[in-house]
């Protein structure tokens, strides 16, 4: 939480400000980012998830639907944690996003890169697929394109450095149907040592995005 609340506050430059977090689930980011002073409001598809999140965090969660109400120019942050390839229709948020999104806001989202060392080693055992949970796959050259087509422009990137472990030991299950933490951890260090000398190839991508023409304003 510390880490997310860190790239928040240096992406937006400000302390304290207004945040959605789209795909809100516990609440517990929501949650943290409110003791730190922040104006937060999350959102959150499943129902039973979304009230006990409100109610344990005393958060303002709202389901999907409710983004379209939500007034323009309103949010300093917008944040998706690995959701956006969970939409259907990923235009359609990026339009919503833009217009609530202020003018010198930003916008980080979180996705496994389809185009990863362990992708690749893993291919159809890779559990980031995730099918038919995950509906899009993005690498960085097809994200940096998705949002140049919904009039984002993407600042930087940092990889989500404990991600290929977690998918690792997964896969490892995937392929071989048995517990394989051992071998999924030690692969996860492999691939972490490859992706330092090779760009854009690491497990998962934060990136980071700001309106189109809004970047030097």
């Amino acid at each position: 939480m510390k880490m997310k609340w860190r790239m928040v506050m240096r992406s937006t430059g400000i302390k304290k400000g207004t945040i959605l977090d789209i795909g809100s689930g516990s609440g517990y980011f929501a949650s943290f980012m409110k003791k730190k002073g922040w104006d937060v409001k999350g959102i959150e598809i499943n129902r039973m998830i979304r009230e006990i999140s409100s109610s344990r965090f005393s958060l303002d969660i709202l389901p999907p639907e409710s983004l379209n109400e939500l007034p323009s120019s309103s949010f300093d942050c917008i944040t998706l944690w690995h959701v956006l390839e969970h939409f259907h229709e990923p235009d359609q948020y990026a339009s919503q996003i833009r217009r609530i999104l202020k003018p010198k806001g930003v916008c980080i989202v979180a996705l496994p890169n389809c185009n990863s060392f362990d992708a690749g080693h893993y291919h159809k055992n890779w559990a980031a697929w995730d099918v038919p949970r995950h509906i899009s796959h993005f690498n960085p050259s097809t994200f940096s394109f998705f949002a140049e087509a919904t009039h984002f422009t993407v600042t930087k990137t940092k990889s989500l450095l404990f991600d290929v472990f977690y998918i690792s030991i997964l896969s490892e299950k995937y392929k071989t149907s048995k517990p394989g933490f051992i071998t999924g951890m030690i692969k996860g260090v492999w691939f972490t040592f490859l992706s330092l000398f090779i760009k854009g190839r690491n497990s998962s991508v934060i990136y980071f995005l700001k309106k189109k023409n809004c970047t030097n304003r």
